[in-house]
């Protein structure tokens, strides 16, 4: 018969150390007597198991599922949390003289709660010139904002986006804003949850000739100048220890993505400039680069799988694409 015991409702059982109830109501002296003699056994926990993406398990404790394009990421089995790292499309940025684009904005869920079902993924695509903003990556009821897209000659202020893109140089006029750290209200910043975008590069009319470079998950761009002709750099994208490209799968970035440690994502683009000639790298972690190179460069291109903003060079329009985002969930195997 059911007892009111405790502000529940349930059915009196007798406690047994060796077994493990996983609903019960036990009466005053059984509960002292299991407290006594540890008893209280939680149920068994079944660890997740999951299907989706590109999987990769590189032998260091995890399980990785890396999604480059939209799919589904389907818990079979278990409960519990799982990591997150979640990248948007980079901007665009050109043709012309034009600044770099911002890079994808990128979330960090480092104890997401999952059970067993089928939660949608979203991967955007960089954005295409003329300027055009990156799209949004999802998961989980979080988003990863697009990059700003550059700007063009005497254009106004930089294009906001998950991390901002570049003004152009020949005005003074503010860099794009990051909009990232304004979004995903649900989740509050903590040790578990950051998310990471910077402002463009501000315009400086002693950098006539020149733009600034678009800003990145780890940091803002740089501003055009202080001299003529001298474009500014995108800004670095964020590192993540634990997501470094061999292991999860995205090995074909290293080293074009010029990240010491393999792992920045979301960086920005570069802007022109008259007076470089693009001998250095891409901006830390797959920006475009920027500046003045007659005969054409791919580096401009926002490097895909890490969200990296297009950057700018006068002589070539194309390609001024912005890189493609990414989602990439880990759990302990």
């Amino acid at each position: 018969m059911g007892r009111f015991i405790g502000g529940k409702i349930g059915s009196i059982i007798s406690f047994s150390p060796e077994g493990t109830a996983t609903s019960a109501v036990y009466d005053m002296n059984d509960q002292y007597r299991a407290k006594r003699l540890d008893g209280w056994v939680p149920p068994p926990v079944v660890p997740v198991s999951a299907t989706g993406g590109t999987t990769n398990t590189p032998g260091n404790g995890y399980k990785y599922h890396t999604f480059t394009g939209s799919g589904t990421f389907t818990v079979t089995s278990g409960s519990g949390v799982v990591d997150v790292v979640l990248v948007a499309g980079g901007g665009g940025a050109g043709p012309g003289y034009n600044a770099g684009a911002g890079g994808g904005g990128v979330v960090h869920h480092a104890a997401f709660d999952v059970l067993a079902q089928a939660y949608t993924v979203t991967i955007g695509g960089g954005g295409s010139s003329p300027n055009y903003n990156g799209s949004d990556s999802t998961f989980g009821g979080m988003t990863a904002k697009g990059g700003g897209g550059g700007t063009q000659y005497y254009g106004p202020a930089g294009k906001s986006g998950g991390s901002g893109g570049g003004a152009e140089g020949t005005e003074t006029n503010p860099g794009g804003a990051a909009t990232q750290p304004g979004v995903n209200a649900p989740f509050t910043p903590s040790p578990y949850f950051n998310q990471y975008g910077n402002a463009g590069g501000t315009g400086d009319t002693g950098g006539a000739y020149s733009a600034s470079g678009g800003g990145g998950a780890g940091g803002a761009g740089s501003p055009s100048g202080p001299g003529p002709g001298s474009g500014g750099t995108g800004g670095p994208g964020q590192p993540f220890s634990g997501f470094e490209y061999p292991i999860v799968g995205l090995s074909p970035l290293t080293p074009q993505a010029n990240s010491p440690t393999n792992n920045h994502y979301g960086a920005g683009g570069g802007g022109w400039g008259y007076s470089q000639q693009n001998s250095g790298n891409r901006p830390t972690g797959g920006g475009g680069l920027g500046g003045y190179t007659p005969g054409g460069s791919a580096l401009q291109e926002g490097l895909d799988g890490v969200g990296g903003g297009a950057g700018n060079m006068y002589y070539v329009s194309s390609p001024n694409k912005g890189g493609d985002g990414v989602c990439i969930i880990r759990y302990t195997t």
